[in-house]
């Protein structure tokens, strides 16, 4: 069960297109209790991290992402965050990396890196 609720993340952001954000919700919902259920953090800090990182997940969201900068003449737009940047993207999420003391969310996604190198046979 989600300890956040749709209206308490549309408190910190605001919707241009969506109108649910439950399912950004059950994903952080699951995030949060697969990886910091038994972490030992109060259940109001969780239900905190929840908020954020659903709010994250949200921002993310192509319809959703967050002007960081507009110009009208010739018109041009630049959004925040790169992909790649895990929770760095968006500002929800580095709340969430402030909020989440383990540091477990903001190392998913930061596994090693794999060289593979390709080997040739030649048959006589």
């Amino acid at each position: 069960m989600a300890r956040t609720t749709d209206s308490a993340v549309q408190e910190i952001i605001s919707l241009k297109v969506l109108t649910d954000t439950t399912p950004f919700i059950t994903t952080a919902n699951l995030l949060v209790t697969q990886h910091l259920g038994s972490s030992g953090l109060s259940t109001d800090l969780l239900e905190e991290i929840e908020k954020y990182l659903a709010a994250h997940l949200v921002a993310l969201h192509p319809d959703e992402r967050q002007l960081s900068e507009q110009k009208i003449g010739e018109s041009s737009e630049k959004y925040v965050g790169q992909f790649g940047m895990g929770l760095d993207s968006t500002n929800f999420g580095q709340n969430v990396k402030v909020l989440d003391s383990t540091g477990y969310l903001a190392s998913l996604g930061s596994g090693p890196v794999v060289d593979i190198d390709s080997v040739s046979i030649t048959y006589a």
